[in-house]
């Protein structure tokens, strides 16, 4: 298994408790992910285009992604090796990585479930504020 190596996303809101993805929305290539701080209270919404896909998954089927990104006021990663993309490389019958070679990988973590997007750009964040 290769070690994962992954950075921190500056999102602008410290989610100093830590974060819950509330709610997932999905249509034609763009996935929103909305994302709730458990202390305060505050939202944001992360906007990924161009998906290939996506995953969620209880965060203790991920032990892969730990301890990198279990930063406590950190909630999105940019994952560079080791996670689910490359993964998908070595997986026979998977052509993620020969037709999408400049893919990236962001690792969106919850208190209980976490996201995982293979996409072709930075995500967009959006304070969610009502």
């Amino acid at each position: 298994m290769i070690k994962l190596d992954a950075k921190p996303v500056e999102t602008g809101i410290p989610f100093l408790q830590g974060s819950e993805i509330v709610r997932i929305e999905y249509a034609l290539g763009n996935l929103q992910a909305f994302v709730r701080d458990i202390s305060l209270q505050l939202e944001l919404v992360i906007i990924f285009s161009d998906v290939i896909g996506f995953r969620v998954l209880d965060e203790r089927d991920l032990m892969e992604f730990w301890p990198e990104c279990s930063i406590p006021k950190d909630l999105l990663f940019e994952i560079y090796s080791g996670g689910w993309l490359s993964q998908e490389a070595s997986r026979p019958g998977s052509c993620i990585d020969p037709m999408n070679p400049a893919a990236k990988e962001y690792f969106v973590k919850g208190v209980d479930d976490c996201l995982s997007v293979i996409c072709h750009s930075a995500p967009e964040i959006r304070n969610n504020a009502p």
